[in-house]
């Protein structure tokens, strides 16, 4: 009954944003765990990928449905899963974004689904998070290359621009993920600057940090973007608190953490409005669909920015 509710709510507020004029987002955010292979618990890509899809649909059909512009980061992607999300959804929908290895194929991608039809995509932009962004490059200590991706899209029923970025920061260097939190503000602004100082942003991803951590603390300390969690109240969250579970039922409390975030900005209480944020369960018919769950924050711009 409470997803009834929930998509009740947000079909009330879709109804009264486009009433309005103002653009009405679901912003999801799912690290779907690689294909690369499988350990205990852990189901090969055979048996995840469609439940994985499955969930994905099911999140931005409820979104569609209610009138929302649904935008998907997701991390940890190969290419064989971009190939199979991609016929999943449907094809209604498409993706940006390449490898981070090679800036094409080779290793995972950070890709933002969209649907053209509700979603008209005016520019990408692709930089890597270290010394040489400009080519697939690690950061010096990073465990891998690691990049972030900018869309500038216009929303095609309002003609709202707005920016939807995505990113997967390292799980192996502190540094590495401050110093790439503030190269991905800093190529967000850039962006913004080129096509529109006003331009409303998002920016989904896992950061391999928590509250209180590098990466984190980096993005607070700016200031230019605020986090979709602590925008929402306690009435407006539901589900789990933490996003990374592991694979092992035995071992999540010792695992378990809070590092899938959907930051929005700037001047976030000013221009967004958020009705609700979720962690959704990633456990389907005793199975792990991913060691992250997915996390969906459901807002509302309420201001047309200057162009």
């Amino acid at each position: 009954m409470r997803w009834l509710i929930g998509l009740s709510a947000l079909f009330t507020t879709a109804t009264q944003a486009m009433a309005a004029d103002l653009p009405n987002f679901r912003l999801i955010t799912f690290n779907i765990r690689n294909a690369a292979g499988s350990g205990t618990n852990e189901k090969p890509w055979t048996v995840r990928g469609p439940l994985v899809i499955d969930a994905v649909n099911s999140l931005a059909a409820e979104a569609t449905t209610a009138g929302a512009n649904a935008i998907i980061g997701m991390q940890e992607v190969l290419h064989n899963q971009v190939v199979d999300i991609a016929d999943g959804l449907g094809s209604d929908w498409t993706y940006i974004g390449t490898g981070r290895d090679d800036g094409q194929l080779l290793g995972e991608y950070c890709p933002i689904f969209y649907q053209p039809g509700r979603a008209k995509l005016l520019n990408t932009t692709q930089k890597w998070l270290s010394r040489t962004p400009d080519i697939p490059s690690f950061w010096p200590g990073a465990g891998s290359k690691r990049y972030v991706l900018v869309g500038v899209f216009e929303d095609q029923v309002t003609g709202t621009r707005f920016i939807a970025a995505n990113t997967h920061l390292d799980n192996a260097s502190s540094q590495a993920r401050s110093e790439g939190a503030k190269i991905i503000l800093q190529v967000i602004r850039d962006v913004q600057m080129q096509w529109g100082p006003g331009l409303s942003v998002t920016l989904t991803g896992d950061f391999n940090s928590e509250s209180g951590q590098d990466a984190y603390e980096a993005m607070v300390a700016d200031g230019y973007l605020s986090e979709s969690y602590t925008l929402a109240s306690d009435g407006q969250r539901f589900g789990p608190y933490e996003t990374y579970t592991g694979f092992v039922p035995a071992e999540e409390p010792d695992v378990s953490q809070r590092i899938d975030f959907i930051w929005m900005g700037p001047n976030a209480t000013d221009s967004w409005d958020v009705q609700k944020y979720e962690v959704v369960n990633n456990v389907v018919d005793d199975v792990y669909i991913s060691d992250h769950r997915p996390v969906y924050a459901d807002i509302t711009l309420m201001r047309e920015p200057p162009l």
